[in-house]
């Protein structure tokens, strides 16, 4: 059976290191800009010996490498941006504590983005897996051309390590 799908966020060195091998992995640190970090869904697809987490964006207009995020009337309130996911080692993720944000709204939407993601779980899941398939197999370079490298990003994960783990 499949883990239930939780909200993570992920170390800035791990995103920064990725960004050196494909400028299309999201910035995850929004300080300068917003109240809230950027954070990620998981795991969505687990392929190759790696767990891939999908971004959670603001952005809700449909595209054919994304989910938007409904809430309970149907409108839309963001996304899940498959084109960006990325594969993650479990020491690099953390879950998303929501009920440690400060501001009730927020909390209020991460909930039912988080909800939204539970209840869609396979069908978030069989949407990772085409769109990775899609640009691993090479089936559609206009597509790929607004995805991350995938099979790169394997690469770079699988190298990887975390200054100074073993002095924990």
């Amino acid at each position: 059976m499949d883990k239930q799908l939780d909200f993570y966020e992920v170390n800035t060195d791990y995103i920064a290191y990725l960004r050196k091998f494909d400028s299309k992995v999201p910035h995850m640190d929004y300080s300068e800009t917003s109240k809230h970090d950027k954070f990620m869904c998981g795991i969505v697809l687990s392929v190759n010996g790696h767990d891939y987490f999908a971004p959670i964006s603001s952005f809700a207009i449909q595209q054919r490498t994304n989910m938007v995020i409904k809430n309970e009337k149907g409108k839309p309130v963001s996304s899940i941006r498959f084109s960006f996911m990325i594969p993650i080692p479990s020491d690099v993720a953390t879950v998303k504590s929501i009920k440690n944000e400060p501001s009730p709204e927020y909390r209020r939407l991460l909930d039912l983005e988080l909800r939204f993601c539970r209840k869609n779980a396979n069908a978030i899941r069989r949407m990772a897996k085409h769109i990775y398939n899609t640009i691993v197999n090479g089936k559609d370079p206009s597509m790929a051309k607004n995805c991350c490298d995938f099979v790169k990003l394997e690469s770079a994960c699988a190298k990887y390590h975390i200054p100074c783990k073993n002095e924990k």
